[in-house]
């Protein structure tokens, strides 16, 4: 597939990556609850407000259920919506408050926030063509047919909105690496790396600043996000896979697995119309009409 076609092929298909994000985080809210289904104790509310504790009770079946939703793309927004006061609620009460104990305990509200940001996406834009709602043409929310036809039109607009998200955490965490070098590298030292990897992930806060940056901004993006990928595949596969039966390492490793994830997506998708990228190609083109992809 030569660049101009693949390019065309990207300008009918942004819709398709984003309904991917969906299904990817439907699954894994599924796993979630199906996962403290089996291990309530591990939810961490001990000496939790009553009112908590009752919550706690429907939170797994929340998860299940409305991760099957999301994944599926039925009742798509009501299934996002019932989603967020459970994450609100483990954000603030739960992980927050233990923010400072460690560098697990500060990647588990990093998890949390990246999962309610990616909600309440998915609150607003609905399913998209890999839904069974639009395989069966089924009518499962009562958003406005404008509304929807909008939140289709701008889906590389909300591939934007992950972009910059995702920019600014790896901007904020090679922040809080370069000011923690020490708890840094007390963390590496407890987990058994080849040393090759040990070597490269001091390389770790330069790599989260530049390419938070161009993700901020939409500079040379995938490019950016590529950079990334070798960092997190390695963190998976030597760092949490290896010690997930512990809760608070398992949270950590779906955090790191999503943003991998996400970053693969943004490989493929590149930047939307609100980006560098985007504007440097459509000054090109201004000059260069014969360069425009065409389609088949």
């Amino acid at each position: 597939m030569t660049w101009n076609r693949f390019c065309t092929w990207l300008e009918t298909h942004r819709h398709f990556l984003l309904d991917l994000v969906r299904i990817y985080l439907g699954v894994g809210l599924f796993i979630k609850g199906i996962f403290y289904l089996q291990n309530p104790a591990l939810m961490g509310i001990a000496g939790a407000p009553a009112w908590m504790t009752a919550g706690a009770q429907i939170a797994p079946w929340l998860h299940i259920v409305g991760g099957l939703l999301l994944a599926l793309g039925l009742f798509t927004r009501i299934a996002a919506i019932i989603q967020i006061p459970v994450v609100i609620t483990a954000l603030l009460y739960l992980h927050l408050p233990r923010m400072a104990q460690s560098m697990q305990a500060r990647e588990a509200v990093e998890f949390s926030a990246l999962v309610l940001f990616l909600l309440a996406i998915f609150a607003i834009v609905g399913a998209g063509p890999l839904s069974v709602a639009e395989r069966f043409h089924i009518r499962h929310d009562f958003a406005p047919a404008r509304f929807r036809e909008w939140a289709h039109l701008h889906a590389d607009g909300f591939m934007d909105a992950i972009r910059i998200y995702l920019g600014l955490g790896l901007i904020i965490k090679g922040l809080y690496i370069m000011n923690n070098q020490d708890q840094f590298t007390q963390f590496l030292q407890n987990n058994a790396m080849p040393f090759g990897l040990l070597t490269a992930a001091h390389y770790i806060i330069p790599a989260h600043f530049a390419g938070g940056l161009m993700l901020l901004f939409g500079f040379a993006t995938r490019i950016a996000a590529l950079s990334q990928l070798p960092l997190l595949i390695g963190a998976l596969f030597y760092i949490y896979l290896p010690s997930f039966t512990t809760l608070e390492l398992r949270q950590n490793m779906e955090f790191t697995a999503l943003v991998l994830f996400l970053l693969s997506v943004i490989a493929v998708h590149g930047s939307g119309r609100y980006s560098v990228d985007h504007a440097v190609q459509r000054n090109y083109f201004a000059h260069h009409p014969e360069a425009i992809p065409t389609r088949a």
